[in-house]
């Protein structure tokens, strides 16, 4: 399947302004890295859906069925007026690091384009993997609000362990956690989403995504 990436937002992670001249140079080099992703990235995702339930006193989440509890005011907000919640984790392997570390040895400004063509890539790969989520509950009428991952606010980055043990996530799609709870590899990404039966409450939106011009109507080849 064609992952199409936006040039604009790989040049909104290197830092450019949207009037800044672009030189011939980079603009080539990042065309070339562009598609130089696509080909040592091996990107793969998997979620789960469950429901949950919120615990005002303590501002917390629980997700039913399992022992994660996701502690914290931000994390509560986001949630406390969904039905369900799908946790997601998606990755894009450990060889886009390895390609990063190459070219840091040998050309710094290939690695920051390629790392920042790779913070573009997972964002896609998320997208991808939010519309087989909404295809997954669309008879369920659910409306999917914005991701939200550990360590954003004041839910705690320790949370990666459970939310990976629950997920299954390092036998599905390769992602373990260091003693510090950073993600390996590093180009991964945990999120939580709501599903809501009152799209009112879904909030903050989702960004638009055209979900009908993706191949995943039918089958992704990136789930696990």
């Amino acid at each position: 399947m064609e992952m199409g990436l936006d040039k604009k937002e790989i040049l909104r992670y290197l830092g450019y302004r949207s009037k800044q001249e672009l030189t011939t140079e980079m603009d080539v080099q990042i065309l070339q890295l562009m598609e130089e992703i696509k080909h040592v990235a091996v990107p793969r995702y998997t979620f789960l859906i469950f429901p949950c339930r919120s615990n005002e006193t303590e501002k917390s989440i629980q997700v039913v069925g399992t022992d994660l509890i996701l502690e914290g005011k931000a994390i509560y907000n986001h949630l406390k007026d969904a039905n369900k919640v799908a946790l997601l984790a998606a990755t894009l392997g450990i060889e886009v690091e390895r390609q990063i570390r190459k070219y840091e040895l040998t050309d710094m400004s290939k690695a920051l384009i390629l790392d920042a063509c790779c913070v573009e890539y997972i964002e896609k790969i998320c997208d991808l993997a939010e519309c087989e989520i909404e295809k997954e509950v669309i008879n369920e009428h659910l409306v999917l609000n914005r991701r939200f991952s550990p360590g954003y606010g004041d839910l705690s980055i320790e949370t990666q362990a459970k939310f990976l043990a629950v997920t299954d996530a390092t036998k599905r799609v390769g992602i373990n956690l260091s003693d510090s709870f950073l993600m390996i590899p590093r180009k991964s990404v945990t999120a939580i989403i709501g599903l809501f039966t009152d799209g009112k409450l879904a909030r903050p939106r989702r960004k638009k995504i055209a979900c009908g011009d993706c191949s995943m109507n039918k089958n992704c080849e990136y789930r696990r």
